[in-house]
């Protein structure tokens, strides 16, 4: 009974090898929401908004996630296969999707404690960026 156990274990394992990479950067982000709302609301409202049943709903927020991106590969290798050269495109899109949903959970977070918008800050740099770029491309000519 053991061995087989570690017979299917290994599978599923094998199976989802090749979308390990988004199943933990999935985590993660879930992870570090978590922290940064949990920082926010004791910063804002004191110790005592600090609950461990919050913690709780980590649980059923990765499970729907990795459930959705595991179907997805699914569907992936069983029915789509490859397009536009792209292997596993739906489970990199539905990735994509949740991972910036968490990054716009942090963000707001953020916004709790009067930093400003991470987009305005990105969009500072960007247009720095150019600017600098053009200054470098003056010097050369």
């Amino acid at each position: 009974m053991k061995q087989y156990v570690w017979t299917l274990l290994t599978i599923i394992i094998s199976f989802l090898a090749p979308i390990q990479g988004l199943l933990l950067l999935m985590i993660a982000f879930v992870f570090f929401d978590t922290i940064t709302g949990i920082y926010a609301s004791v910063k804002l409202k004191g110790q005592e908004s600090f609950r461990s049943g919050i913690l709780f709903n980590i649980v059923p927020k990765i499970f729907m996630y990795l459930s959705t991106i595991i179907l997805a590969y699914g569907v992936d290798i069983l029915i789509i296969n490859e397009i536009f050269g792209m292997k596993y495109i739906l489970a990199k899109i539905l990735s994509i999707i949740f991972i910036y949903t968490e990054i716009k959970s942090i963000d707001e977070n953020s916004m709790k404690l009067g930093n400003r918008s991470f987009w305005t800050v990105l969009k500072e740099i960007i247009t720095r960026l150019r600017y600098l770029k053009k200054d470098i491309n003056g010097l050369k000519e």
